[in-house]
This record gives C-alpha cells, sequence and structure tokens, in this order.
C-alpha cells in the first residue's frame, strides 16, 4: 500500500470515528428529555442540525448508524455519504443531496478502485454478467470533472442486472433531476437488498431500492419539509423487469423493514409524510 493510499485511509477513519463519538454524545444529551423535545419539537430540530454537521448529505439522520464497524463503516466524502460493507464489498447505502448546480455538462469518468476502502477493482466486474450499478449516478455529480469522478469510486457502485440499471432505475434517476431542475432541494439513499449469490466475492443484491424527498420549491432543509414529497421504490434486481419505475413503488417503511434502517430520526414531519403518504 502506497503513502498516498495509507493518508486517506486514516483520513477516513478519522471521520467515521468522529461522526460516531458525535452521534453517541448527541444519544446521550437526549435520551433524559425525549419526553419533553417531543412535545416541544425543539429536540428534533437540534438532531437536524447535528445531522448536518456530521454531513449536509444525511439531515434526516444516519439511517444504519454507521461508524468505525467494518460492516457499516461511514464514509463522508463532499459529494455523498455512505455506509460501506467489508463483507459484502458493495456499500450498504449512498447518501446525496442533489440540487440544479450539480447538473451540468461534464463527461463521465472511468471506474476506479477506491483510495482510501478496499473496493473491488472495476475489472471485477468484467464478463460477470452485471452492470456496474452507480448507485449516486453519475449526471447527478455531472457539475465538474472532479464531482464526477468522485462517484465513480467502486464504492458508488454494486452489480444491476441490465434491465434494472437501465430501465427503470435509470428512469427514476431522470425523475430525481427532473425534480431538482424544477427548483426543488432533492435528497436520495439508495442502495442494494437480499442477495442473488456474488462474482469474485462481490455479494449481488437481489433488489435495488431508493428513497427521494423533494422538499418546497426554493426552500431547504429544515425550513421546506412541510410541504415535502417523498417517493421510496424496491426493484427486482433481474432481467424480468419493467420498463416503468412507477410499477416498483413501495412505502419506506417496506424498505425499513427489508433493510433494518430507519430513515427520519432526526425529521419526524419528513416521517409522517411519508408514513401518510404509503404506498406510492
Amino acid at each position: 500500500m502506497n503513502d498516498q493510499k495509507r493518508a486517506w485511509r486514516a483520513i477516513s477513519l478519522l471521520a467515521a470515528t468522529l461522526a460516531t463519538i458525535t452521534l453517541a454524545f448527541l444519544a446521550g444529551c437526549s435520551s433524559g428529555r425525549r419526553d419533553a423535545t417531543a412535545q416541544d419539537g425543539g429536540g428534533a430540530a437540534k438532531r437536524a442540525v447535528a445531522a448536518n454537521v456530521i454531513s449536509p448529505h444525511l439531515p434526516f439522520g444516519n439511517p444504519s448508524e454507521a461508524g468505525s464497524d467494518p460492516n457499516d463503516r461511514l464514509v463522508l466524502r463532499p459529494q455523498f455519504a455512505a455506509s460501506w460493507n467489508a463483507k459484502k464489498r458493495i456499500a450498504n447505502w449512498v447518501a446525496w443531496k442533489l440540487t440544479a448546480e450539480d447538473i451540468g455538462d461534464t463527461e463521465r469518468s472511468q471506474f476506479y478502485a477506491d483510495h482510501e476502502i478496499d473496493t473491488p477493482s472495476p475489472k471485477d466486474y468484467t464478463n460477470s454478467g452485471y452492470d456496474r450499478g452507480h448507485i449516486c449516478p453519475s449526471k447527478d455529480r455531472s457539475d465538474t470533472p472532479e464531482s464526477n469522478k468522485a462517484v465513480f469510486t467502486m464504492l458508488n457502485i454494486l452489480p444491476q442486472a441490465a434491465a434494472n440499471n437501465r430501465g427503470p432505475w435509470e428512469k427514476a434517476e431522470r425523475f430525481e433531476r427532473e425534480l431538482a431542475s424544477s427548483g426543488r432541494e432533492v435528497y436520495i439513499i439508495a442502495g442494494g437488498a437480499g442477495s442473488e449469490g456474488e462474482i469474485k466475492g462481490i455479494t449481488v443484491p437481489e433488489s435495488t431500492w431508493k428513497i427521494i424527498v423533494a422538499l418546497e420549491r426554493g426552500k431547504s432543509f429544515p425550513e421546506g419539509q412541510e410541504k415535502a414529497q417523498v417517493f421510496a421504490v424496491i426493484m427486482p434486481n433481474n432481467e424480468d423487469i419493467s420498463d416503468r419505475w412507477q410499477e416498483y413503488r413501495k412505502s419506506v417503511s417496506e424498505i425499513e423493514k427489508k433493510t433494518g434502517y430507519h430513515f427520519f430520526k432526526s425529521a419526524p414531519v419528513i416521517g409522517s409524510i411519508a408514513k401518510a403518504a404509503g404506498r406510492f
């Protein structure tokens, strides 16, 4: 391992450790006054601010309590936040904020093994029968070459059936950008669930899932949450799949049951909207 890679690993581990300590501290501070904050709503606002301190891509909280666990390792980048699973060799989830300013005309970068996480090589997917499927898509980070390169790390890639990756998954990605282009601040978190086996030690997800939160037009979090919209999908990761992403709309609670994550711990208003909406 060269000096640069060791430096990257050290920086990532330090960031994850600091985030874990911050979360633990906040939990300890809030546990003794949970009932009071539930009554006045102030606790939720403080938790939202704290989540933004950890990462602007996680205003609703850390869904898996990712930290230093190698199979739930928190990775913080300017372009996204993620939970890396060393055993599965894919991310548990990737979260990112999307606005119109993130969308540009930058040309697509090249896939590469991550500089700080021990990810697969792009060649590990060659002749596997699966696409190198972006979690945070290339176009969502096409404002600058630097931003675009950041999402071509193999940390942001999972094995996806071509019909899924190039069909409804890609259509849902377009929908995200339509929301952002209309002047809305959008937050997305996505990943895979279950297992269809593996390729070179890389778990092939049985399904792919995504949650999209679009705030009120022209407003940011938390001000824009009262009139937010929440969309959720679970798609089978195989070739026998419809091209319409709308056919795979689910409730957020279904994704929580499938993954064991809790998505709106720091944003009860968004959680209520998602619960009221149910299955889309």
